[in-house]
Formats: C-alpha cells, structure tokens, sequence
C-alpha cells in the first residue's frame, strides 16, 4: 500500500489557468502569482506562437498545457490564456476534460480597455514608442484616437466577455475576477493585488493567503482626459452611448 510519502498523487500540483481578454491585467496577474511560493505560474503568454515553451513544444499545444499544468513542488500549478487561445476548439476541450481551476480576469471599464488595446496596437505597429509592459514608470504623451475606434473595440470585448461567461459556466470550478477589484484601494498600485481580492484569489487555489504583489508598473495609469488628446470629442460620443456610465471612472 502506498504510503503518504511516496503516493504521487500527494504532492501533484492542482492545475489552475487563468483566462483572460486582452489588456485586462492578465500578465500582472500572472506576474503576482508566480510569486506566491506555492503557485508555479507561467509568466507571459506560453501558447502564444512567439514563445519559447510554444516553440519548444510545438505543434502540440496540449501537450505544452499538459507540461504547464502539471509542474512538480508546488501546490498549484498554472499558466494565463487569452480569449483567442483559450476557446480554439481543440483548446476548450481539452480545458473541459481536464476541468482545471479557472480564473476568468475582465475589466468593468471597457472604455479603458479599448483604449489600452488601441496604444498597445499603435505602438505594435511602430506608430508609438510606448512598452507593452514595463519594470519602470514611463512619461508618454497623450495621443489621438477616433470616437469611433474606441467604441467600436469596446463593444467588440463587450461582446468576447459575453461570450467567454457562457464557455466558462461549462467549467466545475471557476473564480469570476474584476481588474478594477484587484488593483491595491489603499495605494491606488496595479503593482500588487489589493489584500481582501488576493485573499479570496489564495482561498480560491488552495494555497496559503500571502501578500500577491510584482515589479510590473503600469503602462497608463492616469486619467483618459490626460492620456487623449480629443478627450473632448471621445467624451461627448461616449457619453451618447451605452458606455455612458463609465465616463465616471474614466
């Protein structure tokens, strides 16, 4: 009879995944995580086709998932998907056999999201020199973006998140996560999770409940007034649109 010690099945990790839409906060959630000494977590986007864990395992992407989820010496062990990668067909299936531990990561304000996603596509693009995400606070002017692009790309995540809560009701077990809840109230820091969201996070995984913090700083902080050029014109479509009620916490 196998005994505590050398029962495997006694020290594997409990596989966890977070899934999240783009510029919602995942990779600073990951980041926080990975170093809670109880959670492996994966840094980054592993399935993305650019990374080093995707270009080592490739073609096989669940079987990079199988070696992400199952690592040795920790209680959890996980990595962060996006929408696009989490929902491929052969993805999502493999996610429901396996039933994980999900964290599904959206942000309220989609109006801020839209924005985020349209600098972080301006400066993919070379338009801008502005990091994707950054160790260091960094001084960026403001920029021009069209009324129409930003409620255009708002109503498009709208629609993802939607869509991604009727997928993740499929799943057993799975914690619902807010950005604008995560982020630290007493410091207003998006550099560690503010003390009763990472105390449910811990309760959630299993683990034991620690401060959840990175070195990650935030890549537009201030206000939408002081981050658009044409906040006036941005200002006046959002406000004659569903988004209205947002403009609040702009």
């Amino acid at each position: 009879m196998a005994t505590r010690e050398n029962d495997r099945t006694q020290n594997m990790a409990r596989p966890a995944v977070i899934i999240a839409g783009v510029r919602s906060g995942g990779t600073f959630l990951a980041h926080c995580l990975s170093n809670h000494p109880q959670i492996f977590c994966a840094r980054g986007e592993p399935l993305h086709h650019g990374s080093e864990w995707c270009r080592s395992l490739q073609p096989d992407r669940r079987r990079l998932l199988a070696a992400l989820l199952n690592q040795t010496g920790y209680h959890v062990s996980m990595c962060k998907l996006t929408y696009t990668q989490a929902f491929q067909r052969d993805i999502w299936a493999w996610l429901i056999k396996r039933q994980p531990l999900v964290i599904w990561l959206r942000r309220h304000n989609v109006i801020r999201q839209a924005v985020s996603v349209l600098i972080n596509k301006r400066a993919r693009d070379g338009q801008l020199e502005r990091a994707q995400h950054s160790f260091e606070h960094g001084q960026w002017g403001a920029v021009e973006l069209p009324p129409n692009e930003i409620l255009k790309v708002a109503r498009g995540l709208t629609k993802a998140d939607e869509r991604a809560s009727g997928l993740i009701k499929g799943m057993e077990r799975f914690f619902w996560a807010i950005y604008e809840e995560m982020v630290d109230t007493i410091t207003g820091s998006a550099e560690s999770i503010d003390p009763i969201a990472g105390a449910a996070l811990c309760e959630f995984l299993g683990v034991s409940n620690q401060e959840l913090s990175c070195s990650l700083k935030r890549i537009n902080p201030w206000p939408l007034e002081e981050m658009l050029s044409n906040w006036a014109a941005v200002k006046k479509a959002i406000s004659k649109s569903e988004f209205a009620g947002m403009l609040f916490h702009a």
